[in-house]
């Protein structure tokens, strides 16, 4: 059965639905086509928390890109309510990023200058400042002070996949689930379309490559693509009550708290190829990073665990922008950690790019060409 449509998404997670929601708002015929169940890989398992100003960040295009989309979020959420009642689970509830050593307080210390003078919202606290707003930490951390940052937010990612999904489709974006794409169909350099797994052929004169880990495996012309999968695991636990007021990020391991008494443990990154297991071991090191940072969690409920494959980035940038050589062939994957986080920007400069319109943020830091 032959179809045709503007264009054709392909990867049903959180940066296909975006692209997918950018395109429809502008009366783009979308067709968005996943191999399995929409939002049910790294999407979903991501744990949806919202900050830009994460201690690897440092002045340069990758903060740009995270800070230009944390910056959308708020709207962006606002906009969904538009087509859908769907709670994403939005919470702006502050981020504290604990210092154990010498180290960590030279770099926090830099990172509060920069991040002060750029206008960033961000306060350091002292060891007892710390100790008092977070009186379960062991008495044996040596905790030397932390940076608060109160502009960082989190959602639920099913919650938002959920109402994504249902803003997509009341714009009239095309689902097609459990539909594996088995080919990008080209007449000599010029995109024509996808072949799917039942033999069916979807026309367009445009493909989005938004596969996520997989996003090499769409044919020769994508196997370019330096992106590798790296699993991360994370544990669910429910408490009587919230143990920390904000997320809390250290050396020693992260606890995401959510409103109603459950807490994330994680995440791992483990390098194991395309295998998404929950083992053991990961489990038994996230359980034990949390008893070591809060001791009063072992009485604490263990509720499940679970795992998502995260595309990584050899320069920790995704890849976004158009395939040289392979007109009407575009790609937006590789967030890595911040596939959640990064959603709205990407769907919009996807968008930009595919109608020709000006771009909000320059595109060369991104260009899938420094792959080439």
């Amino acid at each position: 059965m032959a179809q045709t449509s503007d264009v054709v998404v392909v990867g049903g997670g959180i940066i296909g639905l975006a692209v997918a929601y950018y395109l429809a708002r502008e009366q783009v015929q979308v067709t968005l086509v996943e191999r399995g169940a929409v939002g049910r890989e790294a999407s979903w398992a991501a744990a949806g928390y919202l900050s830009y100003q994460g201690g690897s960040s440092a002045p340069g295009p990758r903060l740009e890109l995270l800070r230009t989309s944390r910056l959308m979020y708020d709207g962006w959420i606002e906009a969904l309510r538009e087509f859908t009642a769907a709670d994403t689970g939005f919470w702006r509830c502050g981020l504290l990023e604990l210092c154990v050593n010498e180290a960590e307080a030279r770099d926090m210390q830099e990172r509060l200058t920069w991040q002060h003078a750029a206008g960033f919202p961000i306060d350091w606290l002292d060891a007892a400042a710390v100790r008092q707003r977070q009186p379960h930490l062991a008495p044996n951390i040596p905790v030397q002070g932390g940076l608060l940052l109160p502009d960082v937010a989190q959602v639920r990612p099913p919650r938002l996949l959920k109402a994504l999904t249902e803003a997509v489709m009341r714009q009239g974006v095309q689902l097609r689930e459990h539909t594996p794409v088995t080919a990008i169909m080209y007449d000599r350099d010029r995109v024509t379309g996808v072949r799917v797994g039942n033999g069916d052929v979807i026309t367009s004169p445009i493909v989005v490559n938004a596969a996520g880990s997989w996003a090499a495996h769409l044919g020769p012309e994508m196997s370019r693509l330096p992106v590798k999968p790296i699993k991360g695991t994370i544990v669910l636990l429910e408490t009587p009550a919230p143990p920390t007021r904000e997320l809390l990020d250290s050396s020693q391991g992260a606890l995401y708290p959510r409103p109603d008494n459950k807490l994330l443990l994680g995440a791992t990154v483990e390098d194991v190829g395309f295998d998404k297991r929950v083992t053991l071991a990961s489990v038994d090191q996230l359980v034990h990073q949390a008893m070591t940072l809060m001791p009063c969690l072992k009485d604490a409920t263990l509720v499940t665990a679970w795992s998502g494959l995260r595309p990584y980035t050899h320069d920790h940038l995704p890849y976004l922008g158009q395939v040289p050589g392979c007109r009407g062939a575009y790609v937006a994957t590789g967030h890595f950690r911040n596939g959640i986080l990064l959603a709205p920007v990407t769907g919009l400069l996807i968008k930009e790019m595919i109608l020709g319109q000006a771009p909000t943020l320059p595109l060369e830091p991104y260009d899938v060409g420094r792959l080439f």
